[in-house]
């Protein structure tokens, strides 16, 4: 078990906010999304990763979920458990509003 606690979501989920709300500003195409993965891998939740093989299973989970594949309108980003659901709303609203 690692010491994984809620600041270091909050920071992560921060983080992402700053770069998409700063892409949303200047009208960037493209989001830095192997920036991103490292600051959260390796410098939010890596240092405390001491597995080799626990790091890359982190890592894995970030590619898999992070990318801009997630804002492809011919594959709606999707995922599901019997007590939630996660899907991206409609774009509604022009910039994501963090606290």
């Amino acid at each position: 078990m690692y010491d994984f606690n809620d600041s270091d979501y909050r920071i992560s989920l921060n983080l992402i906010g700053l770069y998409l709300n700063k892409a949303i500003e200047t009208k960037e195409e493209e989001l830095p999304w192997s920036t991103l993965r490292y600051l959260i891998g390796e410098a939010m939740y890596g240092g405390r990763v001491t597995d080799d093989f626990d790091r890359r299973v982190l890592n894995t989970y970030l590619k898999e979920f992070m990318g801009d594949f997630i804002f492809d309108t011919n594959q709606m980003y999707y995922f599901s458990r019997a007590d939630y659901q996660y899907v991206i709303p409609p774009d509604e609203a022009n910039t994501i509003e963090l606290v």
